[in-house]
């Protein structure tokens, strides 16, 4: 299984998937809903917190991302996310378009980290931060915890959050229950992709 790198310098690309289940792919509909509106990353810094395949991050990176961060929790997934960068580079023929990192963290000890080097950049760089949040729709509590972290009053950019109605969150519930104010909602079907910014 492949999925495709929608726009930007690297457009046709096909990823590497992991068989099985151990991950769960943004669906390519809701993909491209969100980067038909956010069609230009230039000088963005996109964190893909449980990135699987890497395919949001990648789409980011393609799309003129200058930094993209692929975690991904766990282990043997990596190797495919990996291998998913090396193609991204070659296919660009390692010129220095934008930086990819890859990690091997909990969400949440990702962001403990991250936190010291976002707090070093500076106040306009600060705003061009967004942090894509996907981990397995049932897995509420790492929702629950990026986003109260968050909250801290020391991140001011944007976060994707993308959830599942029936499996995961409702999308409501981010402004009832957690005060995120909705900048844009896309959706398909059950799931969707909540973006907000912090202030």
């Amino acid at each position: 299984m492949s999925v495709k790198i929608l726009g930007g310098f690297a457009r046709g690309l096909n990823l590497l998937v992991p068989k099985g289940d151990l991950i769960r792919p943004t669906s390519i509909m809701l993909k491209r809903r969100v980067f038909d509106f956010f069609q230009r990353m230039d000088d963005k810094i996109f964190i893909d917190l449980c990135a699987g395949s890497g395919a949001v991050g990648l789409e980011a990176w393609s799309r003129g991302a200058r930094k993209v961060y692929l975690n991904e929790p766990h282990r043997h997934v990596l190797k495919i996310l990996t291998e998913n960068r090396e193609l991204c580079l070659l296919k660009n023929h390692h010129r220095q378009i934008g930086e990819i990192v890859t990690s091997h963290l909990k969400a949440e000890q990702f962001l403990t980290q991250f936190k010291t080097t976002y707090l070093n950049l500076d106040d306009g760089d600060k705003s061009e931060v967004i942090i894509f949040l996907d981990p397995p729709y049932a897995e509420k509590n790492i929702y629950e915890n990026i986003v109260e972290s968050l909250q801290g009053d020391w991140f001011k950019g944007e976060l994707w959050i993308e959830s599942d109605r029936l499996k995961g969150i409702a999308h409501e519930e981010w402004g009832e229950k957690f005060h995120l104010e909705q900048i844009k909602l896309f959706t398909q079907g059950d799931s969707y992709i909540y973006v907000t910014h912090f202030n």
